[in-house]
């Protein structure tokens, strides 16, 4: 039967859950789920739509739902639901037998129904094996976490795989992922919505990154949008995606071919701007380097440790690319004052301030880097400022004066492109 894709109003359509589950009145949708850098689709999301008896009017996933919670038949529309998905699936597991099915679980039923056969005797009577069922659970909706963790273990224990699912929405808990040790965590939306322009969020999104590498744990953004989104999850490490700039759910959907050739293309766009970042990165060292080579002569004129504020003010008049400067002793104690050109102040606050004079910076990277590892020269990832609030890079670098060694560091605003200043 063709489906409409009108969907009722909820305001106007009462929706007989009973007759619904009883008829099993529902259709599958699926969502793509992406392996950009394999180049290949990596599973399908099973979905689900509700039909009104007797006629073609979809149901949307939120009327249906709720219906079936004011109803208390939560359990039977899972459980009717799943069966549908996994009979639509059917042949698409017959065509690529190492497709995934991503498997949504209503997780509020496992305090009620804990870990039953039900869903095991579903899967087997489907054909379809285990190992090809990702069980997708919100941990948030689960009241017993006891509870929650024993249906894991035990559904891991027959083979299936395990995705958490909304990660970072709403109050989505990270000791849980320590705690499930899920094999697929996917990113909310919300996360990655406009994650190529907001820098908080690329941080974020990174350290979810480093956090499932080092737990063996593999990550999907979902909700990508956007072929700059889709790069920037590349950029940041991910390499699984699901979102509309791939595919919309769908009750026809095809292993389309299209969908391997937009693989390519945001590998290829995201090569392009890796050469282009290199070639700017190259050009940013160069002007720091002349920046800072020309402060270092400036200081190295002074007869005293305790002159090099002055110095440090009159280098930093016309840097418009220096958040600020200041210079540690070969222990790695500040002596100078944290001396800034433009925004030094702006994030005065009792737990954000610049170091003054006498602090110690041993145990900080470009300390450490310099005198411990003996290297020349220490540049940092970018980073938001303590001292000014600012999206700054740390450029360190060791002189000499008097034959005493020091160690001038200077914080570069990421936010422009740096000219070199002369001295």
């Amino acid at each position: 039967m063709e489906i409409s894709t009108h969907q009722t109003n909820p305001a106007e359509t009462a929706v007989n859950i009973s007759e619904v589950i009883r008829q099993k009145s529902l259709v599958a949708y699926f969502q793509p789920i992406m392996s950009v850098t394999g180049k290949k689709i990596l599973g399908l999301e099973g979905l689900i739509r509700g039909i009104i008896p007797g006629s073609d009017q979809l149901i949307a996933p939120k009327l249906l739902f709720d219906a079936a919670l004011a109803g208390g038949l939560t359990i039977e529309l899972d459980r009717a639901c799943r069966d549908a998905v996994l009979a639509a699936f059917h042949d698409y597991h017959q065509a690529n037998p190492d497709l995934l099915l991503f498997l949504n679980l209503d997780t509020a039923i496992i305090d009620e129904v804990g870990g039953s056969n039900y869903l095991c005797d579903q899967v087997r009577h489907s054909g379809i094996s285990p190992k090809n069922i990702v069980i997708e659970i919100n941990e948030s909706k689960a009241l017993d976490t006891r509870g929650l963790s024993q249906f894991v273990t035990t559904y891991k224990n027959k083979g299936f795989l395990i995705a958490l699912d909304d990660v970072g929405a709403g109050f989505s808990n990270m000791d849980r992922i320590a705690g499930l040790k899920p094999d697929i965590v996917k990113i909310d939306r919300s996360i990655i919505q406009d994650m190529d322009r907001i820098y908080h969020k690329q941080e974020v999104f990174k350290s979810l990154v480093n956090l499932t590498n080092k737990i063996g744990a593999l990550i999907v953004a979902e909700g990508v949008e956007t072929r700059a989104e889709a790069i920037q999850v590349l950029k940041l490490g991910g390499q699984v995606i699901q979102g509309f700039y791939f595919a919309r759910p769908g009750n026809d959907f095809v292993l389309k071919a299209e969908l391997i050739v937009k693989t390519a293309e945001v590998v290829d766009a995201y090569k392009t701007l890796l050469l282009q970042e290199l070639e700017d990165y190259n050009q940013k060292c160069l002007a720091y380097t002349h920046t800072v080579n020309g402060m270092i002569k400036a200081l190295a004129v002074v007869d005293r440790p305790d002159e090099f504020d002055g110095q440090l003010h009159k280098c930093l008049v016309h840097a418009e690319a220096v958040d600020c400067a200041y210079v540690l002793d070969e222990s790695g104690i500040q002596c100078s004052d944290t001396v800034g050109a433009k925004n030094i102040g702006a994030c005065e606050k009792l737990v954000f301030h610049s170091a003054k004079m006498g602090v110690d910076h041993s145990i900080k990277n470009f300390y450490y880097n310099l005198i411990k590892r003996k290297q020349d020269t220490y540049i940092s990832e970018p980073y938001v400022s303590m001292a000014t609030g600012s999206l700054c890079i740390t450029y360190s670098r060791v002189f000499r004066l008097a034959a005493q060694k020091y160690i001038l560091c200077v914080d570069f605003l990421e936010t422009q492109q740096p000219h070199p200043v002369s001295f």
